[in-house]
């Protein structure tokens, strides 16, 4: 096996430049796409199709701050190669942080992959997010940040509308309109991430300890992993050594929700999400979610979002948005 040189490193630069890449141009199949936002500000949908497992040494050179939701497949990155113990694993529903400007790391792709980032310089992120200081702090202070947060259905709808929407766009030729359409689910995508991203912070006054607040977020995890069936309170107690009742006030005072609440909120934004990016009805929908009976799946969803799904499926434009 021949030593490494920095020269095999991949510059993000060069493949946001559309620069050919021989790391990847060898035997990948892979998509790069630009679409400016606003200044400073830009969407880039990557996709990666391989034959088998590859690895690839990557230099960002970028100076940006991203926000990416995997939308499909899997993945492993080492955003900083002089600490190998940071790896972050990446799979579908899943979205991170990173701010690696000047680092040099490491991923791991095989099959397909598809994700879809929000770049940002981080003068305009602040411009944009005034409150945003404490998560710029740690991303400069932490050398090869990288934030990775559990899945969130709310994100992987709003990620995979502008992803369908981007493609479409392209086929069809774009306007004025969807532009702004554009730039609006680009921010409301930054919003949720944000939101998410900081609300194991959100509880600074209540009298949770920082372990008790881990074990909720790990109690959260389990909660959303199928949606499906929710497991009882008892079983996330049991699971994450906390008692039933502070499994209870734990998630009211960190979710602002009970764990009920925050299970049948999760699953009626992954009803919508399917609704919106997969060809599908809403009686499968209904099934597939765990609905025995359709209407009380019909009465879930109108409960959250004020509408029947067979109303809102109807709403859908070709284009991934919607009249609502």
């Amino acid at each position: 096996m021949r030593e490494r040189h920095l020269t095999d490193d991949i510059a993000i630069s060069r493949l946001l430049d559309g620069q050919p890449v021989p790391q990847l141009d060898h035997d990948a199949q892979y998509m790069l796409r630009r679409y400016p936002v606003q200044e400073g500000m830009e969407l880039i949908l990557w996709r990666t199709h391989l034959s088998s497992p590859r690895e690839f040494y990557l230099y960002d050179d970028s100076g940006r701050i991203n926000f990416s939701c995997i939308l499909n497949g899997k993945s492993r990155i080492i955003p900083d190669m002089r600490r190998s113990n940071n790896e972050c694993v990446l799979e579908t529903g899943t979205f991170y942080i990173s701010h690696t400007s000047g680092c040099r790391g490491k991923a791991f792709y095989e099959g397909i992959f598809e994700s879809i980032t929000l770049s940002i310089d981080p003068v305009v992120l602040k411009q944009c997010v005034p409150n945003v200081n404490d998560i710029l702090q740690q991303c400069e202070i932490s050398y090869g940040y990288c934030q990775r947060n559990n899945h969130s259905a709310e994100i992987h709808g709003a990620a995979q509308m502008l992803w369908n929407a981007l493609i479409n766009a392209d086929e069809r030729g774009g306007d004025a309109l969807a532009t702004m359409w554009q730039k609006g689910q680009s921010l409301v995508m930054l919003s949720l991430m944000l939101e998410k991203h900081m609300e194991i912070d959100r509880c600074v006054d209540c009298p949770l300890r920082q372990p008790d607040r881990q074990k909720l977020m790990k109690a959260k995890a389990l909660l959303l992993s199928d949606l499906t069936k929710a497991p009882t309170i008892t079983d996330l107690a049991r699971e994450t050594g906390l008692s039933v009742l502070k499994v209870k006030k734990g998630f009211r005072s960190m979710f602002n929700n009970s764990v009920y609440g925050l299970f049948q909120a999760e699953r009626m934004q992954e009803a919508r999400r399917r609704l919106l990016c997969d060809n599908v009805s809403v009686m499968t929908v209904a099934s597939d979610l765990g609905y025995a009976n359709a209407s009380h799946f019909s009465a879930a969803f109108h409960k959250q979002f004020g509408v029947l799904p067979s109303v809102f499926k109807r709403s859908i434009h070709v284009d991934g948005m919607t009249r609502l």
